[in-house]
């Protein structure tokens, strides 16, 4: 198969053969691949997009900002806008995912019940001795066999929700920099100069009160109340404050009275409207635009 990723390959090198099974649903590809022959194809293009690769045969090596080696004991996840090159050795194959950034901080952001104010970071490599693991490369393994075109054609198995269990499955199982958030068990209680400061942001998202004036709302030192934050909350005050005010400003897009973006984003305190764009897009993997206008894809 060589479909649109490799152009011209065919014809330029004709020793090479590439096989296999590919499929892509909004946002989200799935392959199992084999390539026949070493050789390296260059990608001229960034995309926004996080490629995971559980190598089965031979090596697979990514030149992106540094240098990237897969083998059927190693897996890699690489950010497809830093990738330069890659070179298939040793009559390679793999299963891989390519995932849009925006689905998955998307998906994060429900997962965790709030705004994700961080980017999403997944480990390179990861070793895929690793049993739940095995459960992505059995998803892809599915997708990619002749029984899932029968669930499809039986109606048993919709595409979306074979989607919905790929990302949720990487979300799960590869580690990243939202792993341990994730798994966390239920909050522990804040002292009370935490709670009156966190009820304070939270009543009135639309004041931008300084640490200094939240710490003499709540009876203690700045420093105390900024080592509470971190502690019981996670974050820091003012990470905490544009989290809540995100919050609102999706809701007042969502479930507001047409209310224009520049608006919602003046009334929560973001007087840069470009940089509460991409504040929002980065958070939430959808533009405010989308949000207002109901054109945001369906939450998983």
């Amino acid at each position: 198969m060589f479909g649109n990723g490799y152009p011209d390959l065919a014809s330029q090198t004709p020793n090479i053969i590439i096989g296999g099974v590919y499929g892509r649903h909004e946002g989200v590809s799935f392959r199992r691949l084999h390539y026949q022959g070493n050789f390296t194809v260059t990608l001229p293009d960034p995309m926004d997009e996080i490629t995971f690769v559980i190598p089965t045969e031979g090596r697979i090596v990514f030149n992106h900002t540094a240098e990237s080696c897969g083998a059927p004991q190693t897996g890699l996840a690489i950010d497809k806008a830093d990738i330069r090159s890659m070179r298939f050795i040793d009559n390679h194959a793999h299963h891989g995912i390519s995932l849009n950034r925006g689905v998955l901080t998307e998906r994060l952001s429900t997962l965790l019940g709030k705004p994700v104010l961080q980017r999403l970071v997944f480990d390179s490599t990861v070793d895929l001795h690793n049993p739940a693991l095995q459960g992505v490369k059995g998803l892809i393994a599915m997708a990619t066999g002749v029984e899932f075109d029968a669930l499809i054609h039986a109606g048993t198995l919709m595409p979306s929700r074979l989607r919905e269990m790929l990302i949720d499955a990487v979300l799960e199982t590869w580690p990243h920099n939202f792993t341990q958030a994730l798994r966390l068990p239920a909050p522990m209680i804040a002292p009370r100069h935490v709670k009156l400061a966190v009820e304070y942001i939270q009543a009135h998202p639309e004041q931008l009160l300084s640490g200094v004036d939240l710490a003499r709302l709540s009876n203690v030192s700045h420093r105390s109340l900024q080592e509470g934050f971190r502690r019981f909350m996670g974050v820091s005050i003012v990470s905490y404050q544009r989290q809540v005010r995100l919050q609102h400003a999706y809701d007042a897009l969502a479930y507001g009275a047409g209310a224009s973006v520049a608006h919602v984003a003046l009334r929560f305190g973001f007087s840069n409207v470009g940089r509460f764009c991409q504040y929002f897009q980065s958070a939430y993997g959808l533009r405010p635009a989308d949000v207002k206008s109901g054109k945001r894809p369906r939450r998983l």
